[in-house]
């Protein structure tokens, strides 16, 4: 827990608020070794119900279908500023709802310096087997038709309640657009394959070809043999949980894509059960197909003297 993290620090009178739409569920009030308070609110109505600087951290935590892409971003950002403390961050939670494919490449090396933040940082992600998101990442349009279908649905969706199905784009510009306010604006994205990557598997250094029915990752180019990838334990847990997070996204959004999609109930279910096959017991994924994530932080500038 967060709070044992800090008092283990020396930082034993923090306390937590927490703020959603719905009331706290039956025994979560139960915690007494940690201080904290539950508030509940809808964020959609603009004045936040807390003081002016009373926070020291504040963290929005996958706000993107909340927050329609009209003026009350811009509100909320600035409710955001009002409660935080001169000094304290902000930090940003979210993930894109599209789904893209991790085109092969080679993750960025690292050298030998313990002092590397960004180095020590790389290590842990190739230890876990996901991928760093940098503007050089190569990504394409999932291979997979049934996120293909998905990609379709939840975008007309969203896109008619003027919400953005890939929210990890602007987030960044958003904060940058603070510069008066904020200060040491930065952010982390990442890629987790949901599962077995064929490249991966052949190494890294295929070339996509262009077939007549499809596009393949031909075995042009590849890596020697010790560039061939085999998941541990653990990154194949990774990675089955990002495809769990997926396909109960899915599962969850099945009124609004099924209002896109145009379907009837029995037809859906038919492609949700496909769908389940496909990418659970069929490995559907192994072109690359990925769920993106990201946090983005920033510290409020102090006055100045």
């Amino acid at each position: 827990m967060c709070h044992r993290h800090f008092a283990q620090r020396g930082f034993s009178s923090i306390s937590f608020t927490g703020i959603d739409i719905a009331p706290l569920a039956p025994g979560m009030d139960s915690n007494d070794d940690m201080n904290w308070r539950f508030v509940q609110h809808d964020l959609r109505r603009a004045s936040l119900p807390f003081r002016d600087e009373e926070f020291n951290l504040i963290m929005i935590k996958d706000l993107s279908m909340v927050t329609p892409t009209t003026g009350i971003q811009q509100t909320l950002m600035d409710e955001y500023l009002r409660i935080l403390k001169p000094g304290g961050s902000l930090e940003i939670w979210d993930g894109d709802h599209s789904l893209r494919m991790l085109l092969p490449h080679v993750p960025p090396s690292t050298k030998d310096d313990d002092d590397n933040n960004e180095d020590e940082e790389q290590i842990h992600t190739n230890a876990m087997g996901i991928y760093t998101l940098t503007r050089q990442t190569p990504l394409a349009a999932p291979q997979n038709p049934f996120l293909n279908d998905f990609n379709s649905w939840i975008s007309k969706s969203l896109e008619a309640r003027k919400l953005t199905p890939m929210p990890c784009t602007s987030i960044l510009p958003m904060l940058h657009q603070e510069s008066e306010v904020l200060t040491e604006v930065d952010c982390r994205r990442l890629a987790i394959p949901l599962g077995e990557v064929r490249w991966e598997r052949e190494g890294v250094g295929g070339a996509l070809s262009h077939g007549s029915n499809e596009n393949a990752i031909s075995a042009k180019g590849k890596a020697p043999e010790l560039g061939r990838k085999t998941l541990t334990a653990g990154q194949h847990a990774l990675r089955r949980t990002a495809l769990m997070t997926v396909v109960q996204m899915i599962e969850s959004l099945e009124p609004l894509l099924r209002e896109a999609s145009g379907k009837g109930q029995d037809e859906w279910d038919r492609w949700q059960g496909n769908m389940m096959i496909d990418l659970l017991n069929q490995n559907g994924t192994s072109w690359g197909e990925c769920l993106e994530v990201g946090a983005w932080w920033a510290r409020k500038k102090k006055p100045p003297g």
